[in-house]
């Protein structure tokens, strides 16, 4: 309760003094209205998984002497709040409003090496003080949460939309000529440099993710909001001209060497793994056969893995509320009733329940396979050795069958 009090305390002091400063100035004799510069700071990619995709914030700067220089930041979470795995695991996760004084803000991007460039808003004295007014009531404690959303509700839409609820929504955009990628391709181009990442978020995030953006939608990149910028204009009425809305562009940082997660050897890769594991399954299939008997222990392991990964794609396909994860076609290879057959084999009650559900597991994923390029959803390329495992243990299983069933009727004949 300290912490929190603490926390709540420092915002409200923040914002307390930033607006008795500028009254302050203001009620000076002699002096004219304060005029405020207010930026969009975009800041390159970093080494973890959560700074992949960069960052964007605003700058509110005070054009005097002693002035204050803020950013306002919507990137902030923390990972000691009650429940976080949880609620981040259902797509729950709270993210709130920081305000950070400039240097120590710039201080952190150069430590960790990422490029961070400004581009200074082409706004009026009023409208930059009506922007920095805003953001100040966004930052109050009772406002400063929100629900966040890594496509449509994030650190980049947070910026954008409150610039444009300022300009009453007057931003026009430049549309590119070409034609846009869809939610996962464009994933794919931030984090592609990362293969397991880019594995689970296909494991994870269904056929939503497959569908082409909008140019709006793509602006969740603090890149692709960067260029959105400063191509952007603003006619704030039909007779008036349309200007910029960004002034001139700065680079108050770029490192020679940018940070950059180190690259994955490719015997290390989802792809070879998966691959290296589906030779290793066939061989134990091929001595299955060979000896007429079915590897019970091997194929419990093996099914309990694939019913806990079913379990993981059920939960955030009916469970959770992140975007995109219904539907997901994966939940035909990968599902929970996998953990059934992992216990289900060692009751000889329930062999012909076993053989069925294994024929139509063989039948149903070769169709799955056959039909891989017309499902209306994009599999990582591991998924198809994968895939493959189940079909071949599957097939294992029916094959035994038939060579004992050989054997007891050549012994009965006998």
């Amino acid at each position: 309760m300290k912490k929190k009090l603490y926390i709540i305390l420092g915002f409200i002091l923040v914002v307390l003094f930033a607006n008795e400063k500028i009254q302050a100035q203001e009620s000076k004799p002699g002096i004219l209205p304060d005029t405020l510069q207010v930026s969009l700071l975009t800041c390159g990619p970093g080494t973890e998984v959560y700074e992949l995709f960069g960052h964007t914030a605003l700058r509110v700067k005070q054009q005097r002497p002693g002035g204050f220089d803020y950013v306002f930041n919507y990137g902030m979470f923390n990972f000691d709040a009650p429940g976080f795995i949880w609620r981040f695991t259902k797509g729950e996760t709270d993210y709130c409003l920081g305000i950070n004084d400039f240097p120590d803000f710039l201080l952190n991007y150069q430590f960790r090496e990422s490029k961070v460039d400004e581009q200074v808003l082409n706004l009026t004295p009023i409208q930059s003080r009506a922007l920095f007014e805003a953001l100040l009531v966004n930052a109050m404690p009772q406002n400063r949460v929100y629900r966040y959303n890594f496509l449509f509700d994030n650190c980049a839409t947070r910026p954008r939309n409150m610039v444009e609820m300022v300009l009453d929504n007057k931003v026009r955009y430049k549309e590119p000529g070409e034609s846009l990628p869809t939610f996962r391709e464009e994933i794919d181009r931030y984090a592609g440099i990362c293969p397991w990442l880019i594995f689970g978020i296909d494991l994870a995030l269904g056929s939503g993710l497959d569908r082409p953006m909008t140019y709006r939608e793509q602006m969740f990149g603090p890149e692709i909001l960067e260029k959105a910028f400063s191509e952007a204009v603003v006619q704030m009425s039909p007779d008036s001209a349309a200007v910029p809305l960004v002034s001139r562009t700065e680079v108050l940082y770029d490192p020679e060497v940018p940070a950059c997660p180190p690259e994955t050897p490719f015997y290390l890769t989802p792809l070879f793994v998966a691959w290296l594991f589906f030779f290793f399954v066939a061989a134990v299939s091929v001595y299955d056969i060979s000896r007429k008997r079915y590897s019970r222990v091997f194929d419990t392991v093996l099914f309990s893995i694939y019913g806990l990964g079913g379990l993981v794609v059920f939960f955030l396909m009916f469970v959770s509320v992140h975007p995109a994860t219904y539907p997901n076609y994966s939940a035909f290879w990968l599902h929970p009733f996998w953990l059934l057959m992992a216990l289900f084999i060692w009751f000889k009650s329930l062999k012909s329940i076993v053989r069925y559900y294994h024929f139509a597991n063989f039948a149903g994923l070769l169709l799955f396979v056959a039909l891989w390029h017309w499902i209306p959803q994009q599999f990582n390329a591991a998924f198809f050795p994968l895939v493959l495992v189940l079909v071949i243990r599957s097939f294992t299983y029916l094959a035994v069958s038939v060579r004992l069933k050989k054997t007891e009727k050549n012994k009965d004949e006998k």
